[in-house]
């Protein structure tokens, strides 16, 4: 009888999003690591440091000694799936989970885009991690201008989340460090900022706007130093959530403001 149990590489826990890279084979009294023909790109998992954290875990099994091992113990970026079985037919598991079960190189560069997991959009990640750090009931979602026309040219351009108050109005982008596109985010986002700013200045606003990016790093520190220098003229507040003191502040700003434009300060209905 031979067994098997399938490896899943998880760059970003957050999410989700995982990628099948090999799989434990055993067979009679031996165990063996099948690595999967094809791995993906640096680019489509967050980049080169979560490409080492994958190959430091295939070296990890490279020669497994157990088979039942735990999710977790190689890495915590390592999920074990449940114990399979294979046809009894089978007379080299190794080669045939390889071939059958593992993922196979693209047959072309469109495929291989085809391929790449896709996870959850910043939006969403960053709307997890308000509602994970409760403010999430203050926070609506897509700020689009309500005093142009439908017809206008800018009417459709939205802001990915707003705290409305008041006397002030929030307007904010979540920024994730570990996305392999970060710089076209962060080029994006200044110019939807500068593009609203332009936009205020020709309208008669009852609310001061205040624009917010908000970074969740997820270990890449780097990312705040970019989201500060491309966001300079564009942000008023470049914030790294996973630093104590500025999370506290931001969060505490998202409450206080959300509070007064509710009347007598109730939470607002979801």
């Amino acid at each position: 009888m031979t067994r098997i149990r399938l490896v899943h590489y998880v760059p970003d826990p957050f999410s989700g999003a995982k990628v099948t890279i090999g799989a434990l084979v055993e067979s009679g009294a031996r165990v063996e690591f099948a690595r999967s023909p094809w791995l993906p790109a640096p680019g489509c998992i967050g980049g080169r440091k979560a490409h080492f954290a994958m190959l430091a875990i295939l070296d990890a099994l490279a020669s497994p000694t157990r088979f039942d091992l735990p999710s977790g113990e190689v890495s915590p970026l390592a999920r074990l799936g449940e114990e399979l079985l294979l046809p009894q037919e089978v007379t080299n598991p190794r080669a045939w989970v390889e071939k059958h079960l593992l993922p196979q190189k693209p047959a072309s560069e469109a495929d291989a885009r085809e391929t790449v997991p896709r996870g959850p959009h910043r939006d969403t990640l960053g709307q997890r991690f308000l509602e994970q750090w409760q403010v999430g009931q203050f926070v609506q979602r897509r700020y689009s201008p309500s005093f142009l026309p439908s017809t206008h040219a800018k009417a459709a351009q939205e802001i990915s989340q707003f705290v409305e108050g008041r006397q002030e109005l929030l307007l904010m982008e979540p920024i994730v460090g570990t996305r392999s596109q970060l710089e076209e985010d962060l080029r994006d986002i200044s110019q939807e900022f500068l593009a609203f700013r332009e936009l205020f200045r020709s309208a008669n606003l009852d609310k001061r706007p205040l624009f917010i990016a908000y970074v969740m790093t997820r270990g890449h520190q780097a990312a705040v130093g970019a989201a500060e220098q491309v966001l300079s003229k564009a942000a008023d507040w470049v914030i790294n959530v996973d630093d104590a003191a500025q999370r506290e502040r931001f969060l505490k700003r998202i409450v206080d403001v959300g509070r007064s434009g509710t009347p007598q300060g109730t939470l607002p209905l979801q």
